[in-house]
C-alpha cells in the first residue's frame, strides 16, 4: 500500500507538495495535542513558569533550553542507535566475507581433488587436462603451490619410470 502511494507521489510534484504539507499539519497537530494535553494534565507551563522564576530567567529561554536538551538527548540517542546498527553491518559483511571465503576453499579443494583424479585417467588428454587444472590452481591459490608441485613431480617420475599407469596402454 505505501509503496503504491510512493509511486504516485514520485510520479506527480504536486501530489509531493500536497503530502509534505499534510504531513507537516498532522505533525504540528499531533504536537500540539501533546503539549494541550501536558499543559492540562500535569500543569508543566505553570511549573516552568515557577522554575524560571526560581533561577531567575525568562520563561521562554528555559522553554528553549528545554527544547534543546530534549533534541540533543535524541540526537545523541539516535547516534547511538546508528553506532551499533552500523556495527551490527560490519559483523554482518565480516560473517558474509567468511563464508564466501570458506566457500571458495571448500570449492577449490573439489577443484583440487578432481584435477588430481583426472591425472589417474587412461586418456592423455584427460591427463594434461589434470595437470593444467592443477597448473590453474596453484596460480590463483598460493597455499596449493607446494602440493601441486610435489604432486607434478611425483607424476612425471612416475611417467619416466613406466609406473604410473601399469595396466594401460600409452
Amino acid at each position: 500500500m505505501l509503496t503504491r502511494v510512493a509511486k504516485i507521489i514520485d510520479a506527480n510534484p504536486a501530489l509531493l507538495a500536497v503530502s509534505v504539507l499534510l504531513l507537516a499539519m498532522a505533525l504540528f497537530a499531533v504536537l500540539f495535542g501533546i503539549i494541550w494535553t501536558l499543559h492540562i494534565l500535569t500543569g508543566v507551563f505553570g511549573e516552568v513558569q515557577w522554575l524560571a522564576q526560581e533561577i531567575g530567567v525568562d520563561t521562554r529561554s528555559l522553554l528553549e533550553f528545554i527544547g534543546l536538551f530534549v533534541g540533543v538527548t535524541i540526537l545523541v540517542g539516535q547516534l547511538w542507535l546508528t553506532h551499533r546498527r552500523v556495527g551490527a553491518a560490519e559483523r554482518t559483511a565480516e560473517a558474509a566475507a567468511h563464508t564466501a571465503e570458506s566457500t571458495v576453499r571448500s570449492n577449490t579443494a573439489q577443484l583440487f581433488k578432481n584435477a588430481v583424479e583426472l591425472l589417474g585417467n587412461d586418456a592423455p588428454i584427460v591427463r594434461i587436462g589434470g595437470i593444467q587444472a592443477l597448473g590453474f590452481i596453484a596460480r590463483d591459490n598460493p597455499e596449493y603451490r607446494d602440493a601441486v608441485a610435489a604432486i607434478i613431480d611425483n607424476y612425471t617420475q612416475q611417467q619416466n619410470a613406466g609406473q604410473w599407469d601399469e595396466g594401460s596402454e600409452r
